[in-house]
């Protein structure tokens, strides 16, 4: 069976892909080579990046990627925090989840230990529910899309500040920094808010069932 990764990769690739390819064809556009060649070009550039990029992004450490989407340098990752996140959520009462798992839920858990024991406890007997499985692997389809927006970023960044003129393409204007800090951004959230999801649904399934 293909790992939840595995069946990201082509989705990851697209989402790596379409704002590069956005940026790239915007790009010969203003350049005014507007040759058939050009945008091919482009076109290329663009599909040939995104299946690089994907390879990269799954040399990135898990741990790098937490932190970048959680913007934590420690106790990242939601698990940690999921006394407060189950706790207000709708669907979960307080002083249920308190009596069922206090080692997990209460207070004497200390927030370096809380993600483990939600994983043994909470997430580990569900993880191949849908809602659980659902969730998960679009949070790591969003992880990885940020890395990878985060690599473009960086080298946009020096092919704009180095004035290298690429063949066809010409010196890339500052405004495809902007395109791409945006999308780094919402890959950001997207992973952040599944990441939540995750933990609520797990936690859901772990005590009512679906």
């Amino acid at each position: 069976m293909d790992s939840l990764k595995d069946k990201n990769k082509l989705s990851l690739a697209g989402l790596m892909g379409a704002p590069l390819l956005i940026i790239l064809v915007l790009q010969v556009g203003l350049e005014g080579t507007k040759t058939a060649l050009d945008f091919l070009v482009a076109a290329g550039l663009a599909t040939v990046a995104s299946g690089v990029l994907v390879m990269l992004s799954d040399s990135f450490p898990q741990s790098i990627k937490h932190k970048l989407v959680f913007l934590r340098l420690r106790h990242e990752l939601p698990g940690h925090r999921c006394d407060k996140l189950c706790f207000s959520d709708s669907r979960l009462e307080k002083d249920e989840l308190l009596n069922n798992w206090p080692h997990v839920f209460g207070e004497e858990a200390s927030i370096a230990a809380r993600n483990m024991l939600w994983y043994k406890h909470i997430y580990k007997p569900v993880m191949s529910e849908p809602p659980v499985q659902s969730s998960h692997q679009k949070f790591l389809l969003y992880r990885d899309a940020a890395a990878g927006s985060l690599l473009i970023l960086i080298l946009l960044a020096l092919w704009t500040f180095s004035g290298f003129n690429a063949p066809h393409l010409g010196t890339l204007h500052p405004w495809a920094i902007a395109i791409e800090a945006v999308f780094l951004v919402i890959m950001m959230v997207s992973a952040q808010n599944y990441g939540k999801r995750m933990v609520i649904n797990a936690t859901v399934v772990r005590a009512y069932g679906q």
